[in-house]
């Protein structure tokens, strides 16, 4: 079974589109309705500018998931957050076609993450701290050696 529909994109034209334009980012929301008051929510996003919503919409179209948003008044966002999306297609598409730049390390984060949750670590204080842990070291946060030390 094919993860993805070859006849709207390449599949390596999205990796390098989603290496400039993706995120894969860990939320970790207060809920006091839930045990530890916690909640863990994996999001995978393309933004661009509302110019550019119809190419959002052919995402769902590729990838068979998700939904396209405002992300305020110029931008509009292709979202995939429901977990068994990200493992049953997101997740094993970036497996097979690997990104190109250091997002590459940011996904690696994401899917250890959606793995933790699979498990229902997240469910768990110490699961919920390493988490919390990946997160901070995620996106902006990633800290790099400088090359000329």
């Amino acid at each position: 079974m094919k993860l993805f529909n070859e006849k709207i994109f390449n599949p390596y034209w999205v990796v390098g589109f989603v290496d400039g334009e993706g995120c894969f980012s860990v939320g970790v929301y207060k809920n006091q309705t839930l045990r530890l008051g916690y909640q863990v929510q994996l999001e995978f996003s393309i933004t661009q500018h509302k110019r550019d919503h119809d190419l959002l919409l052919q995402f769902i179209e590729f990838f068979g998931c998700g939904y396209v948003a405002s992300d305020g008044p110029l931008k509009f966002k292709y979202l995939v957050r429901d977990l068994s999306d990200l493992n049953r297609v997101i997740i094993p598409f970036f497996q097979s076609y690997p990104l190109r730049t250091v997002k590459q390390l940011d996904f690696n984060s994401f899917a250890s993450v959606a793995t933790m949750m699979n498990d229902k670590k997240h469910l768990t204080e110490q699961g919920l701290l390493d988490i919390q842990q990946i997160k901070g070291c995620m996106n902006r946060n990633r800290i790099f050696e400088s090359p000329n030390k």
